[in-house]
């Protein structure tokens, strides 16, 4: 049976704020403003969904009341850092700083929302281009970078990269969820999945 969450989320839906953007043509914007829309309604979703699921134990580990608050906390600030339109997206070529060949985005989690996006963000999936095994076993879409990466910020939650990939991460999760808590990847890819699958099945 679906676990129904109860929590109130006080955070309630609402277009985001236009954002600002560096070197990036009109289409780039276009592709950005639409990822940060779309990163706003699944960090909202998201957070009205956890409970003990095995969504959240597969990205979090077991579910207690008081570690659910602070996954649903952290992406409540995900929605009000993307709705102050102070978002900064900087559109950078492989090889400046750390954009290189394999990298999608990256920031300085002190200097608060501003965020660089390398080529490979923009041929990434977004979620309506999403199947079953992609879902499943890709490296994500471009609304959950951007959650990713809010999340780094220090005002936000502090994330770090403690593990990439849903496999290592799953793992993770298991055998020393407190970092789980701590690990960007693991709110974009519990954001995707609750989000994408709707726990279905489950």
């Amino acid at each position: 049976m679906r676990w129904l969450a109860t929590a109130v989320v006080t955070v309630t839906a609402q277009p985001a704020i236009a954002q600002q953007f560096a070197g990036c043509t009109k289409a780039e914007r276009g592709v950005i403003e639409a990822s940060l829309e779309r990163s706003e309604r699944l960090a909202l979703t998201a957070a009205t969904a956890i409970g003990p699921t095995p969504v959240y134990t597969r990205w979090f580990g077991k579910y207690s009341p008081s570690t659910g608050e602070v996954v649903r906390r952290n992406l409540k600030s995900v929605v009000a850092a993307i709705r102050t339109g102070q978002v900064k997206t900087e559109c950078v070529n492989t090889g400046y700083g750390m954009c290189d060949a394999d990298t999608y985005a990256f920031v300085d989690p002190d200097n608060a929302y501003e965020v660089k996006l390398c080529p490979r963000f923009f041929v990434m999936d977004t979620m309506k281009d999403l199947n079953d095994a992609s879902a499943a076993e890709g490296n994500g879409t471009r609304a959950g970078t951007i959650i990713h990466e809010i999340t780094h910020f220090t005002i936000v939650a502090g994330t770090d990269d403690i593990c990439y990939s849903r496999e290592v991460c799953t793992d993770m999760a298991v055998e020393v969820p407190q970092d789980a808590l701590m690990n960007a990847d693991s709110y974009q890819y519990f954001v995707e999945d609750v989000t994408y699958f709707g726990v279905k099945g489950e």
